[in-house]
């Protein structure tokens, strides 16, 4: 392999020929991407074209292999295109016609949204005057009300999200399509596009073959997560994909598309380490602080793309659909299909594998910030590749629930899924008392006590036991206190808090109670407790 980079010398005069090449491989790096284009040069060599590469092409990165030739000379130079390439315009004209069909959908999606909003607040109209007759004639059915109420103001809230969202997208939608047809009507209109050429010299009679590698700005990809939990929430399918950006000017068609978490823009070389000077100076130590350099890569930050001392050679995820290939440094998801990626402003989504991962089903519950019973699934990264940083789309069943993050798993680390709320769950906490007293005769310093009540409630919780109970971890967190004159107590829990060791740590050092209370399909379960907090008299207590 002969490898060159702008080599301007040796390049002898004559008359050019553009050859013609396809890109076969693409690899993806976090923010760049190395693509690889083949050709075969016509026998007798000679100084060859190849024209119209994409202005984001770093010169400096050309290597070009050969066979059946010799290369006397390499070269990259600039040109403006007079106007765009007749596909790229084409592709805009796609894309524009894609965005409106979206936006179109959108408004569908949107005028339902509204007719079904339209419908419950007619509902809730029937609903005050059948309460209202109730009352006058001293026949009402509360709990049947408060039920009604509660079901019609959740599917109100539910549509007004629907539409904010919808809103949302729409909104996002027109922003990209004022972009396209912007670079549509410069493409169309001849403003000019800035390229790149490749200028070789061949030696030789015969045919050769050759291939052509550069590093090219405008691309990139991050990890996307699709979390599909199982009706008893036991399992949970994870659709591993990438969501690829690919703005270099150039479409990649059926091509060999690699994903890598390899960093290049970091740099190979790691810095050593630099001596300090010590110095007095008013009674002052001074010391020159130890600078670290741009693009230095800490652990932390390798530990983040998935590397690992994880010893094997096992296949990643169990049903993965790419082939993973470890680099040494890096891991490379290779597609087990030729994909197809057009260089637009929006990022296109292609799917890398899915495995299954067994769960065990948490429900968690924090009363003081919020009024919903939330899901979790505790499980264990069982693939020999890391889960990178990205966000999750989460369903239940056909259901979408909406988004959370995933953060960095290693092999073999314990991970929590996030898989939403669950509504056959309620939760109620009430204020039973707020006192306030003055010094008494055994003590100067003055109280303030609260006493709660949580109270929850189950109709079919969706990661119950066979008997239909639903284990919830009920959390709280007592006030603390940066004052030591500020005492803080816990009266007359019932039940007790957990003294289990999970909790230890967040018991300890953040003042987080958990309860670990049973709710009975179809009943309910009570949580009772109080917090008193005594400080000096004449003082007050800010929180």
């Amino acid at each position: 392999m002969l490898c060159l980079a702008m080599l301007l010398a040796c390049v002898t005069s004559g008359e050019e020929r553009v050859l013609a090449t396809k890109i076969e491989e693409v690899t993806v790096f976090p923010s760049t991407a190395l693509v690889r284009r083949s050709a075969s040069a016509p026998a007798g060599g000679g100084r060859l074209v190849i024209a119209g590469l994409p202005w984001g092409m770093d010169p400096s990165t050309l290597r070009v292999r050969c066979e059946g030739a010799a290369l006397l000379g390499l070269e990259a130079r600039e040109r403006r295109l007079e106007r765009a390439p007749s596909e790229r315009v084409e592709a805009l004209r796609r894309q524009a016609r894609d965005l409106k069909a979206e936006l179109a959908a959108f408004a569908d999606e949107t005028a339902i949204a509204g007719l079904a909003e339209r419908h419950l607040v007619g509902l809730l109209a029937v609903e005050e005057q059948t309460r209202l007759e109730g009352l006058r004639s001293g026949q009402i059915d509360v709990e049947a009300w408060r039920r009604n109420l509660q079901f019609l103001t959740r599917e109100l809230g539910t549509r007004r999200a629907e539409q904010r969202e919808l809103a949302r997208k729409s909104e996002d939608t027109r922003a990209k399509l004022a972009d396209v047809e912007l670079e549509l009507g410069q493409a169309a209109s001849g403003g000019g596009v800035p390229v790149r050429d490749v200028v070789f010299e061949l030696s030789g009679e015969s045919a050769a073959r050759f291939e052509l590698e550069y590093v090219v700005a405008g691309a990139g990809w991050t990890p996307l997560y699709d979390l599909r939990a199982a009706a008893d929430a036991r399992s949970v399918e994870l659709g591993y994909r990438a969501q690829v950006v690919q703005q270099t000017g150039e479409d990649w068609s059926e091509v060999s598309l690699a994903l890598s978490t390899a960093r290049p823009q970091l740099g190979a070389q790691g810095p050593d380490p630099r001596s300090s000077w010590l110095s007095l100076a008013d009674g002052k130590v001074l010391s020159a602080a130890v600078e670290e350099p741009a693009g230095a890569a800490s652990l932390e930050q390798l530990k983040e793309l998935g590397y690992s001392n994880a010893a094997g050679d096992k296949a990643g995820f169990l049903m993965f659909d790419a082939q993973v290939e470890r680099q040494g440094l890096s891991v490379r998801f290779r597609l087990a299909t030729r994909e197809t990626v057009q260089s637009r402003s929006e990022p296109s989504n292609v799917l890398v594998g899915k495995c299954r991962l067994d769960v065990t089903p948490e429900y968690f519950a924090a009363p003081a910030l919020d009024a919903n019973v939330w899901l979790r699934g505790k499980t264990r990264n069982t693939s020999e590749w890391a889960i990178l940083p990205g966000r999750a789309s989460v369903y239940f069943g056909a259901d979408f629930i909406g988004h959370a993050q995933m953060d960095t798993v290693q092999p073999g680390e314990e991970l929590v899924l996030h898989l939403g709320p669950d509504p056959a769950l309620t939760l109620e906490r009430s204020k039973l008392e707020d006192l306030r007293e003055g010094p008494g005769v055994f003590s100067s310093d003055a109280s303030r006590t609260q006493r709660w009540r949580v109270r929850l409630k189950n109709t079919g919780a969706a990661a119950a036991r066979a008997d239909g109970t639903a284990r919830v971890f009920v959390r709280e967190a007592l006030p603390r206190s940066t004052d030591e004159r500020i005492a803080v107590k816990l009266l007359e829990p019932k039940p007790a808090p957990t003294s289990d060791e999970r909790w230890k740590k967040e018991r300890e050092e953040q003042g987080i109670l958990t309860w670990v209370l049973d709710v009975p399909r179809g009943g309910e379960t009570l949580l009772n407790y109080g917090v008193q907090v005594t400080f000096p008299a004449g003082m007050e207590v800010l929180q």
